[in-house]
Order: structure tokens, then C-alpha cells, then sequence
């Protein structure tokens, strides 16, 4: 009998990810069956459990193939840019771009959006939330990074806070855009976060703030007054 090859489980394996994919953006994480990832991918029953147990697996593998391409063809987009200030505007960009394809072919249903909402009762929702967001900081702070070896931005900047910052600003641009629906425009969002950025690019030779001091939390008004009631 032949032996499958590496690249033909990978290919199948990539097909069967891509197939959950759709199915999770039509149907929603908890009404999609692994019936229905079974009829996307054309495959049989038994070819989707020798690769995968669950469909928590599928959820998590998705995660994994999203994240390592859309790594890679950032990195390959960067290389074809020289200037800082360039590589900045062709990173945000290329996150911008995404988000379009994800608005062409699912209008307003993003996947992630599920995700959000149902990672408080779904571990491998939570998980794949982590994975995405620590892969997203991680190519925000090599871009600081390399900002302050050029020069660009200054070196008391806390990197990983700023990098976990802008990670979080470039998802309240989704939530935005699912928020003005129609009224969206992708180049004020853009010119938002762009304008952030320059404020730090400015910020290059000036000397270290003086440390801003967190508030101590204190409740609402209403949940004192709830309390006090009862």
C-alpha cells in the first residue's frame, strides 16, 4: 500500500481547516456540526477524524493557519519596504486589507466577533483568542522594536504595553466597522491609527514623561447606591 506523503496530509489537513473555516463563518461555532465541516470539505467522515477529535481541534487548527499565513505574507510585504515610517503605514495596510476581504466575502459576519462572544463558555474559543492576540503583539512589538533600533521612536518607550495597546486599537477598528455598517471608511480608521503612531514617531527626541498613576478603582454610583438600598 502507499505511503501518503508529508505534503498530501498537510494538503488535506489545510483543506479540511479551510472548510471548518466556512462553515464557523456561516453557521456560527456552536450551530456548526462536524456534518457540516464533513460536506464543505467533500471528505468522508473518517478522513475529518483521522486528522482532527473535535471540533475544538478544528476551531484551534484554524487559529494556527490564519495566524502563520497571515505572518508570513506581512513579513513578505515588509521586505519589499525600506523607510520606517513606510513599513509602518504598509503594516497597518495590510491589516486593513484583511479586514475588506473579511467584509467582501462575509459582509459584517466576522469570525472573530463569534469568537469574542462566546469565549466566556468555550475553552477553545479562549484559547484561540490568546494565540491570536499574543501572535498579533508580538508582530506589533517587533515593529516598535525595530522603530527604536532605527532610531524612529524613542528608547523609553514601553514597548510590550504600547505593542499590546495598538493590538487592542486595530480591534476596536473591526468593532467599529461593524458598528457604522454601510457609513464605514476605511481611510478614517486608517488615518486614526496612523495618527497615534506619528504622535510616538514625534515623540523621538523628547525626554521620558513623568509616569502616569493608575486611579484607584472605585464602583459605579449606581452599584453603591444598590448596595446601600438593599
Amino acid at each position: 500500500m502507499p505511503r501518503v506523503s508529508q505534503q498530501h496530509e498537510q494538503e488535506v489537513r489545510d483543506r479540511i481547516v479551510r472548510a471548518a473555516l466556512s462553515v464557523f463563518a456561516e453557521r456560527g461555532f456552536h450551530r456548526a456540526t462536524m456534518q457540516d465541516i464533513v460536506r464543505a470539505s467533500g471528505l468522508s467522515v473518517g478522513a475529518i477524524y483521522t486528522y482532527f477529535r473535535s471540533k475544538s481541534d478544528l476551531i484551534l487548527a484554524g487559529c494556527d493557519l490564519i495566524t502563520d499565513q497571515e505572518l508570513a505574507q506581512l513579513a513578505t510585504r515588509l521586505a519589499a519596504v525600506a523607510g520606517y515610517r513606510d513599513r509602518i503605514a504598509a503594516a497597518i495596510g495590510y491589516w486593513f486589507d484583511n479586514l475588506a476581504v473579511e467584509q467582501s466575502e462575509r459582509g459584517s459576519s466576522f469570525l472573530i466577533l463569534q469568537a469574542w462572544a462566546e469565549a466566556d463558555t468555550d475553552p477553545a474559543i479562549r484559547e484561540l483568542l490568546l494565540r491570536r492576540r499574543r501572535e498579533t503583539v508580538t508582530a506589533v512589538v517587533l515593529i516598535l522594536q525595530e522603530g527604536v533600533m532605527r532610531g524612529e521612536l524613542p528608547g523609553w518607550l514601553e514597548i510590550p504595553s504600547v505593542g499590546h495597546a495598538l493590538t487592542a486599537l486595530l480591534d476596536g477598528m473591526l468593532i467599529e466597522a461593524v458598528e457604522d455598517g454601510a457609513a464605514y471608511r476605511r481611510s478614517d480608521a486608517e488615518r486614526r491609527v496612523l495618527a497615534l503612531l506619528e504622535t510616538l514617531l514625534a515623540a523621538k527626541d523628547a525626554a521620558p514623561p513623568e509616569r502616569i498613576q493608575a486611579a484607584a478603582p472605585l464602583p459605579y454610583e449606581s452599584a453603591r447606591a444598590g448596595r446601600v438600598a438593599s
